[in-house]
């Protein structure tokens, strides 16, 4: 992500995320890779060797993992390269079908980010357990590499996850499935993965218990709407280092980390291997970034346990979006739109893609130049999205 939008009289100026932030602090952005940046195990970027007996999965072995008798059914976003086109989506098994009862629907579509054409960085995957646990998982990559790193994890999240969430507590499992994702990434995709990342976000719900919790690192959201009162009930905050304690672990750590504050109390702040200038990360939270992981930046979630708030929702529904959807349309907004088309009998599900189109509009007329890539799942009961008779 190289810019936000931000509407209002005291926004920030165009580009406060892109290369300006760098001038107007000083400190240069992009155009350098420090030569000797030490990752995870003191390997050097493009050096180090892998543990004995570690294998790296290839593509068909997620395939087929997708077909094996325990996964009901698995999706997953391939990126698209033309402007404001959405992902092909791949299917195994009964693919994005969802459990009876369910409702669920996935749409990215590329940005427009200057000439020459720029692929999707989003990245996303939907996978269905025989033992009735659902997973959704929204990225969205940064860096050059930014949709090999995003595409890899939203297809190994939801394996490492399947081995864990019945052996284990959810909460475990998921921070478990994040730091073996984070692993495969430093030791199959290390060169990729050094100064690329991707900020994620994860849905998990045991359909029968309706048992749900959120995980995500970065600033890719999940939110937890009731559609009967038209308001969120439950939002992840986004990771940044001016957060105190996102701030203090990044010190603490040696990062360099620089802010900006604006009159209307905007605060953008970015992450820098002391001395380099590079690579200027915008969250303090990510998967991949190995160039930064020895300062501070984490890849370890933070988790919520939503399973009480859900059950008292009357409608709950589950919203996951990258910042191309929230740096335009916020999530009170998101949900209450959503709720109106409930109301109005319209159908909630083909909202999700009104939703995209209506942020990439949004991005247009303020941007004209640019506009981010954008992704939006929804997942939700069938008895939500429906207005109840009187």
């Amino acid at each position: 992500t190289a810019r936000v939008l931000r509407r209002g009289p005291c926004a920030p100026r165009r580009g406060c995320r892109g290369a300006s932030f760098g001038e107007a602090s000083s400190v240069p952005l992009g155009g350098l890779e420090p030569r000797a940046v030490p990752l995870p195990g003191g390997d050097r970027r493009t050096g180090g060797s892998k543990p004995s007996g570690w294998k790296k999965l290839t593509n068909a072995e997620l395939d087929a993992w997708g077909t094996d008798p325990a996964v009901r059914g698995h999706a997953y976003s391939r990126p698209s390269y033309e402007p404001y086109k959405t992902s092909v989506i791949n299917e195994h098994g009964l693919g994005m079908q969802p459990p009876d009862g369910w409702a669920v629907q996935l749409v990215s579509a590329a940005g427009m980010k200057g000439k020459g054409g720029h692929s999707n960085q989003d990245a996303f995957s939907y996978t269905v357990l025989e033992n009735g646990w659902l997973f959704c998982v929204a990225c969205d990559g940064h860096g050059q590499q930014g949709e090999v790193v995003s595409e890899r994890v939203a297809r190994m999240l939801p394996l490492f996850l399947s081995r864990h969430i019945e052996d284990s507590s959810p909460d475990d499992a998921l921070r478990t499935a994040f730091a073996l994702t984070q692993k495969d990434l430093e030791l199959g995709f290390r060169t990729a993965q050094a100064y690329s990342g991707a900020a994620v976000a994860m849905f998990a719900v045991q359909l029968e218990r309706r048992e749900a919790w959120f995980a995500h690192a970065g600033d890719t959201r999940v939110v937890l709407g009731d559609l009967a009162s038209g308001t969120p009930v439950f939002i992840t905050e986004e990771h940044k280092a001016h957060e105190p304690g996102e701030h203090r672990r990044l010190r603490a750590a040696g990062a360099k980390i620089v802010e900006r504050r604006y009159d209307c109390g905007e605060v953008v702040s970015r992450i820098f291997v002391p001395r380099t200038g590079v690579p200027g990360l915008a969250m303090s939270r990510s998967l991949g970034d190995g160039c930064l992981k020895p300062y501070g930046v984490t890849s370890e979630p933070e988790i919520n346990n939503v399973s009480g708030l859900w059950a008292e929702s009357e409608s709950p529904v589950a919203v996951l979006g990258s910042d191309g959807l929230w740096d335009s349309i916020d999530v009170e907004e998101t949900i209450s739109l959503l709720a109106a088309r409930r109301q109005a009998g319209l159908d909630v599900e083909q909202g999700i893609e009104a939703l995209c189109r209506r942020a990439q509009r949004l991005w247009i007329e303020a941007e004209g130049d640019y506009c981010d890539d954008v992704t939006v799942l929804l997942v939700a009961p069938k008895s939500s999205l429906s207005r109840r008779q009187d």
